[in-house]
Order: structure tokens, then sequence, then C-alpha cells
């Protein structure tokens, strides 16, 4: 690998979430605690993203980073300011580019975030007050700067970031199982009772429901919701959950013409969904 191999790629493309702990995780937690705090802010982890991250000890906080990008080596433009120094230098340094700021302690990159049009005294408040940091220099960085620093990084820099990639879950798997039992059991007793349904003379359409059937199933994986409950008698009845009160819109909005909504309601952290299939 050389430098040439590693992508820049701005700040802005990462998903970033801080977490207040109070001492720093052990190595053999680490995984379950940035999976887990990442979950708990309503993010969905898909298992082509990559997760890296800062620990400030000051404050003991967590600056966690979500990125979805292909490349095996990338580095971001936080990073570049490591040329600035020719010697290493035991001190808390800002750097404000246009749209985010970097911290850098003892030469070297601790954090940076999203700069919101924050004026310089406001951020240097900011990062006193939630991180616990003295500032010791304030860099306004310009763009011919910034391309300076970068054709620097471009030519001189053999470092990458180490991720932390989200583990394909076996739930998954025996989730999938699950909704395929369910369908397969719900199949099985339409043709057990169809001969007494016709006496009845109900008007079914198998065919219709069945397709819906496995349109939500698929519908269900693609908004990371979750099938609870799904029994039939005369007509299907459904009990949806999910974390994401946005993707239970979506797919209420999608088949708003195909169900009948029974109830929805919110259970501590989770929106529950309960509906039929309409004739």
């Amino acid at each position: 690998m050389t430098s040439s191999d590693i992508f820049l790629i701005s700040p802005l493309l990462c998903k970033n979430i801080t977490i207040q702990t109070t001492e720093k995780i052990s190595s053999s937690n680490i995984y379950n605690f940035l999976t887990t705090s990442i979950q708990s802010n309503d993010i969905n982890l898909q298992i082509n993203e990559r997760i890296f991250y800062f620990y400030i000890s000051e404050s003991n906080i967590y600056e966690i980073y979500i990125i979805s990008i292909a490349n095996t080596y990338i580095q971001t433009y936080a990073n570049i300011f490591k040329y600035y120094y020719k010697d290493k230098i035991d001190s808390i340094d800002l750097f404000i580019a246009n749209d985010y700021f970097a911290i850098y302690k003892n030469s070297k990159l601790y954090f940076f975030k999203e700069n919101k049009n924050y004026e310089i005294e406001d951020i240097k408040s900011f990062i006193k007050y939630k991180y616990k940091l003295e500032i010791n220099n304030i860099n306004i960085i310009n763009k011919e700067q910034i391309k300076n620093y970068q054709e620097n990084f471009i030519i001189n820099n053999k470092e990458y970031i180490k991720f932390v990639k989200p583990k394909q879950s076996k739930f998954y798997l025996y989730y999938i199982f699950y909704l395929l039992l369910l369908v397969l059991l719900v199949v099985g007793y339409e043709i057990k009772n169809k001969p007494k349904l016709a006496e009845n003379n109900s008007k079914i359409e198998y065919k219709k429901n069945k397709e819906i059937i496995y349109d939500i199933i698929k519908l269900c994986n693609i908004y990371k919701l979750q099938i609870q409950n799904l029994r039939y008698s005369n007509k299907y009845h459904l009990k949806i959950v999910s974390k994401n009160k946005k993707n239970l819109d979506k797919f209420i909005s999608f088949y708003k013409n195909s169900i009948k909504i029974k109830n929805i309601y919110k259970n501590k952290s989770r929106y529950i969904l309960e509906f039929e299939i309409e004739q």
C-alpha cells in the first residue's frame, strides 16, 4: 500500500454520535459498547458500514463515527493537519476549517466535529465545557492551506483509519426462518380449512392475500421492521414492531389501501402496529 492508495473523505460523510461514560471501555467490551450506543441513537447499522472512534480521556467521552464506503484504506480531511507539525508539541490545538473543526492533542488528531457556522469563541467555550479541554492554539484554515496540507498528506501519509465492522447477526437468520415458518403455517391452515370456508360462502381471495403477505415480509426486511405476530382467522391479522417511527410510517403509507389498522401505539422505545389485511 502506498499513500496514493488512501482515499481522503470529508468529515461530513461520517455519521457522528457522542457518548458520555464513567471510564474508558475495555478492548474486550468495545465492540458491544459501540454497536449498542449506535443503535440506542436510532441508527440502524448495515453490514457494509464501518465504525471508528476517539476517546477523550479528560471528559470520559467517546466520539463515534459511522461511514458507508467501499474503500479499504480511508482517512479524513481532519487528519491532514498532522503536517502542520514539524516536531511533536505537547499542546491542545484547534483547527477550524469551513465546515468542520478538529482538535489535536500532542500533535495528533484527537477528534473532529461538524462546524455549523459557529464563532471561534463559541467553539472554544463548547470544547472547554463539553470535553474539559483548554485550547492552547487556534488555527483558522483557509482553502489554500487545506490544499497544501492535502498535497503533503498525499505525498507522505502511510496511515489509515482502523475500523470496527458490524458483525452479521445470527438473529437475522433465525428471524427469516421464523417468518418462513409463519407463512407455511398460515398456508397450511388455509388449505386445511378452505372447504369449510367455502361451505359458509366466505369469499376470500387467497391468491391476492398470500401475495400481500409475501410483499409485507419483504418490505419489513427493507424497513427493519419485526413481525411479532401473524395469524389467520377468516383474514390475516399482523402485529409489527419498530424502533424507528419513520420506517413504520413508510410501511403504513405504502399499504394504506390494503390494510385496516386496528391499533398503533408506543411501548417504551418501540412502536407497535396492529392491522388486518383488507379483503
